[in-house]
């Protein structure tokens, strides 16, 4: 019996398909919208941001705007009133004693405090001519009403459409009203705070004053001088 010598041979195997790289040309070609996409995402986004911090600002601007004039009504009323009564309780009686010591100290530190309050309440308003030439120039603020009303309405409308085809110079006009607005806000609070300190130093004062007077007893010895023009004599108490 012979013997077959049988020589396994393996199959041949199919080459892998290796998908050719395409050209650096082609490769950038296609990368090219998706880069434009993100870039005018970011910038999208840039300007939306810039936007809301604006808007946040002048809506806390404002806030602060109305807290600081409704102090100011509640000042003027109460340095009103008491001012008020005093000038009455003084020409009912149509004599001014040593006993009114705490009274006109507490007089005069609402007489300084409504000052201050009529101050920070008094608007001032800086007019000035601007030209479309200032807008486009950026020397100008056309959202500031004391300088925009300078202007005609046809030129009004044509710096409008000047700052709205340019985003920088409309940001500029932005920054620059609001600095202004902060400017009016700190000229109104540090007069009300000079107000609230007169107001509080007359208040304080006068309840020592007082407290003073009542142990001493100068209450009950008080001397009571009447009034220039007044026919009532000298009441020693």
């Amino acid at each position: 019996m012979t013997e077959q010598m049988v020589q396994l041979v393996p199959p041949a195997v199919a080459p892998e398909l290796v998908p050719a790289e395409p050209p650096p040309v082609a490769a950038a070609e296609a990368d090219k919208p998706k880069k434009d996409k993100d870039k005018k995402k970011k910038k999208k986004e840039r300007s939306r941001g810039i936007e809301t911090m604006f808007r946040v600002t002048y809506s806390n601007h404002i806030s602060l705007s109305r807290l600081a004039d409704s102090k100011i009504s509640m000042l003027i009323a109460a340095n009103g009133g008491i001012i008020s009564v005093v000038i009455t309780l003084v020409a009912k009686t149509a004599t001014v004693s040593w006993h009114f010591a705490p009274v006109l100290v507490l007089l005069t530190g609402c007489l300084v405090s409504l000052v201050f309050t009529v101050m920070a309440a008094r608007p001032r308003v800086h007019r000035s001519h601007v030209e479309i030439d200032d807008i486009r120039n950026n020397t100008g603020n056309l959202l500031f009403f004391a300088q925009f009303t300078s202007m005609s309405l046809p030129q009004f409308q044509e710096s409008v459409h000047v700052l709205m085809k340019e985003p920088e110079l409309l940001y500029d006009h932005l920054a620059r009203q609001l600095y202004h607005m902060g400017e009016s806000l700190n000229r109104k609070y540090r007069y009300l705070q000079i107000a609230y300190s007169a107001f509080l130093i007359g208040l304080g004062l006068a309840t020592v004053l007082f407290a003073i007077v009542y142990v001493t007893g100068g209450l009950s010895t008080a001397v009571a001088w009447p009034i220039e023009g007044s026919t009532v004599p000298p009441v020693r108490g």
